[in-house]
């Protein structure tokens, strides 16, 4: 399709409007129609000549995801993501011997999976296109948990135990993590812009601080203040063996907590992602009351401690 120039061309007003209602479109789908449909206006216009049309793409749809995602007008999604992670938690009490569900929220800017390929965005981040959320994988929450018990466990919670609980090859682990979303949204939007500026182009090797010349990459982030929940769930015996007693699941639960506190998501080192962390105990398990573990009759002394799920 060739679109016709117009006397002030502005390929960027073309991005806004295909961008204009996003909340209540598939936010991937839509991203990408916008990028391949504009993409014609940028070239009439000459935009190659001051910015690449990735750069430009990126800067203007991350500032129209900020002025579409407002807080009011996302609760709805959240809702549904928060009915979501409690019906997944009332499942998983039926598998699993411990369940915990965990509430993140955000002091910090998070932003996660920088190289999305599904998205055309200069700087990424990960979207649901189900729920229609920005979220955080499962895969990352359990990786930085386990690398924060690896070097911070203790000794009650030695080598083996970890490999016992996070996994290894050929072996699932006894731990189980959802993926992360959005919950609550007390500032303005749910996403907001950031602002990366680097100095030097790998590409053409050239490292001249005189001739450099900076160009700001806008890219999506989820905005501080935003509350993030997720599910955990611990099944504390595979087969006739028992890896885990009430007393070490309640302190990796804690651990846990810990691990989330030092930032998640991506670019944690330099400030992102920081969150202040509550889990709420959805199995009622307690150190105080003995019980049959998981509902099922055990006679091994290291299950005791356990409560059976409520129903």
């Amino acid at each position: 399709m060739v679109v016709k120039p117009s006397s002030k061309c502005t390929w960027e007003e073309c991005v806004r409007e295909e961008l204009t209602g996003i909340v209540s479109k598939n936010v991937i789908s839509a991203l990408v129609k916008a990028f391949v449909h504009c993409y014609s206006r940028f070239e009439e216009c000459g935009g190659g000549k001051r910015v690449s049309y990735v750069t430009g793409f990126s800067r203007e749809a991350s500032v129209k995801l900020y002025e579409e995602f407002r807080c009011p007008k996302v609760k709805g999604l959240m809702d549904a993501a928060e009915h979501y992670l409690r019906s997944l938690a009332n499942i998983m009490r039926d598998s699993f011997d411990a369940v915990f569900l965990i509430r993140a929220t955000l002091q910090s800017r998070l932003t996660v999976s920088t190289r999305n390929p599904a998205l055309p965005l200069e700087i990424s981040i990960s979207w649901d296109p189900v729920l229609n959320l920005p979220y955080i994988p499962s895969s990352s929450i359990k990786g930085l948990v386990r690398a924060y018990v690896e070097t911070y466990g203790g000794a009650e919670l030695d080598e083996a135990l970890v490999r016992e609980v996070f996994g290894s090859q050929g072996s699932s682990g006894l731990v189980v993590f959802t993926d992360a979303y959005p919950v609550e949204c007390s500032g303005e939007s749910l996403v907001e812009p950031d602002v990366l500026t680097p100095h030097y182009s790998e590409v053409r090797k050239a490292i001249d601080e005189a001739s450099s010349s900076p160009t700001p990459l806008v890219f999506p982030t989820i905005a501080r203040n935003v509350t993030l929940a997720m599910v955990v769930a611990f099944r504390c015996d595979r087969g006739s063996s028992s890896a885990l007693d009430c007393a070490k699941v309640l302190k990796l639960s804690e651990k846990i907590r810990k691990a989330l506190e030092q930032g998640i998501g991506a670019r944690t080192s330099i400030g992102y992602g920081r969150a202040s962390v509550s889990l709420e105990n959805l199995s009622k398990l307690t150190e105080a009351q003995p019980r049959e573990l998981g509902g099922r009759p055990r006679s091994d002394s290291a299950t005791e401690g356990f409560t059976e799920p409520a129903r």
